[in-house]
């Protein structure tokens, strides 16, 4: 019975040993905030995130020009990827057509802010960095 209890303590080990790196591995980048609004409504609060491995690569986005660790791979994660988008090379970056199925009426679009000011830079350019808040809103 010694032997027993002994082996199965050194499995259970051995087993959250293994574990613990592939899901602390799962999240890539710094926790940072998200949230979606429209022009009256929330859509999503503020929600801790973290972006993901790999890359973006909806919309025909090629792989590699929009890393996971970015403004991008947050919104991905916290919308569970339901937003869409088309890339364009000629600014390399995704310019977002709709998120949590809304999309922007006419002339308006969507818009980042990062920290409370307008992004001069695109999502897929915005690296994390920990305690940032992104807001995705609609603008005019």
């Amino acid at each position: 019975m010694k032997k027993l209890g002994l082996v199965l303590a050194s499995t259970l080990a051995l087993a959250s040993a293994t574990l613990v790196p592939a899901a602390a591995g799962a999240a890539a980048g710094q926790g940072v905030s998200v949230s979606i609004k429209t022009l009256t409504k929330t859509l999503l609060p503020p929600t801790k995130e973290h972006g993901k491995q790999g890359s973006i690569t909806k919309g025909g986005t090629p792989r590699g020009k929009c890393p996971g660790n970015t403004a991008m791979g947050a919104l991905d994660v916290a919308t569970h990827g339901r937003w869409t988008g088309k890339y364009y090379s000629s600014v390399g970056g995704i310019f977002i057509t709709s998120i949590l199925g809304v999309k922007p009426k006419g002339s308006h679009f969507w818009e980042l802010v990062v920290n409370g000011k307008v992004s001069s830079k695109g999502a897929c350019a915005v690296k994390l960095a920990r305690g940032q808040k992104f807001l995705f809103k609609i603008a005019k």
